[in-house]
């Protein structure tokens, strides 16, 4: 009985294993757009926007130079720059702080206009003043005048990590570096500070529900509501989001509750009428109804992690959650995971000299941050692999940041860092920043 019992047990690993192998080995093949200037962009966080004019707006970081806005049209398949932020400010070249990043999920009103805000965080000189620093200030994009306008100013200090545009009331909400809740009233052109909301390590995106309520999400596990009706932000006391105390914290040096237990990434779906979340953590995708008693209604539905870890028990063997999320007309979540580690950075960060190293030796080797493209479809709850992106040249790609659905065209975008092959072009660890799409 134990020969046989072993025998079965060997056997059906096998099996799992070579399904495993097989969801593993799978291709999404994208197309590649390159972003035009030669601008040495290496970064993006959340913002990527589907306009309804069908175009494609992105926001691109560079850590220590400058914030560039860009427009993608999928027709003409143009790649067009707009602007350098620090060139709007008249920042470049004065030797101070500079507006080095767009961090934000951009909005759109009934006009077409285009918002998003700024931040400052690892840019300018690396020893300066931080007076220097002009201040962080949402800004909007004019397709008919071709021109972005800077708005109000947010803080003099800290710029925002997540923004929602609120269209019942026509506000920009911002959550800024600081913990503090902004309301930018378009209408009206001016900004109020509504109060701290967060704690140390700022949640990156928050959602406004159809009556024009703002939500996000705060250590430990919890979420806060601002109330427009009432002006009020609320803590809620009763409701909690899953965290698992196994995982280790973001920072082993000051290892406090952070990031890993509230959301990554949120996006309300206006033909349900509820939110769809991913969890730092281990990517688990939640359904939040809002208007299921006084605080609402948690669903976790599945974890959308790259495939070879869909049967993982160990939590910290999952990498950290990415902010590539989209929701299709079709009612499908798509979802861009990475295989291993973090591509932007680590998922938990040691604190030590040669980080890098440090990391490669405790994982066995240096081990790329490749993306998988998973999806869920909401009507049928369906999970589905379509495999690791790769472009139609052979890139892989190595961490997307942002996620977008083409609102002509139907198509799913991704922006991140791709492989490159072309030893004419700039490179950094021989990736660029590109832009994605599938289907």
């Amino acid at each position: 009985m134990i020969v046989l019992f072993l025998m079965f047990i060997n056997f059906s690993s096998s099996v799992i294993a070579q399904t495993k192998s097989s969801v593993v080995s799978k291709k999404a093949i994208v197309d590649h757009y390159r972003f035009v200037g030669d601008h040495k962009e290496e970064s993006m966080w959340s913002a990527l926007y589907g306009a309804n004019s069908g175009k494609i707006y992105v926001g691109l970081c560079t850590h220590a130079e400058a914030a560039h806005f860009y427009e993608f049209d999928p027709e003409t398949e143009t790649m067009r720059h707009i602007v350098d932020l620090t060139k709007l400010h008249n920042e470049r070249g004065e030797g101070i702080n500079t507006n080095g990043k767009i961090h934000v999920r951009m909005g759109e009103d009934e006009q077409g206009n285009i918002y998003f805000a700024g931040l400052n965080e690892d840019t300018g000189p690396e020893v300066i003043d931080p007076a220097s620093y002009k201040g962080a200030f949402w800004y909007r994009y004019n397709p008919t005048l071709d021109k972005v306008e800077i708005l109000d100013m947010i803080s003099p200090h800290f710029g925002l990590l997540g923004m929602v545009y609120e269209p019942n009331y026509n506000r920009l909400y911002g959550l800024a570096e600081d913990g503090h809740l902004y309301m930018y009233d378009i209408q009206e052109d001016y900004t109020r500070d509504l109060g701290k909301v967060d704690d140390w390590d700022i949640c990156r995106t928050i959602f406004a529900d159809d009556k024009g309520n703002i939500y996000g999400s705060f250590p430990v596990a919890q979420i806060w509501k601002y109330d427009p009706v009432k002006d009020e932000v609320i803590d809620f006391p009763n409701i909690r989001l899953q965290y698992d105390m196994r995982v280790l914290p973001r920072t082993m040096s000051k290892p406090m509750i952070d990031r890993k237990v509230i959301w990554r990434v949120i996006e309300w779906n206006p033909k349900g009428k509820v939110a769809y979340g991913i969890m730092g953590a281990d990517c688990m995708l939640f359904r939040y109804d809002v208007h299921k008693g006084d605080e609402g209604e948690i669903e976790y539905i599945t974890p959308l992690t790259a495939p070879q870890y869909w049967d993982e028990s160990n939590p910290r063997m999952v990498p950290f959650a990415t902010l590539a999320l989209t929701i299709s007309d079709e009612q499908i979540i798509y979802y861009a995971p990475t295989g291993s580690s973090s591509f932007d950075y680590v998922g938990t960060s040691w604190d030590v000299k040669d980080e890098e190293d440090f990391q490669a030796k405790m994982a066995g080797g240096y081990f790329p941050p490749v993306s998988y493209l998973i999806s869920y479809n909401l009507k049928t709850k369906d999970r589905k692999s379509h495999g690791e992106i790769v472009t139609k040249e052979g890139s892989v790609a190595y961490g997307l940041g942002g996620a977008c659905t083409g609102a002509k065209d139907g198509r799913i975008y991704f922006v991140g860092a791709i492989e490159e092959k072309m030893k004419n072009m700039w490179l950094e660890k021989l990736v660029a920043a590109g832009l994605l799409a599938w289907v």
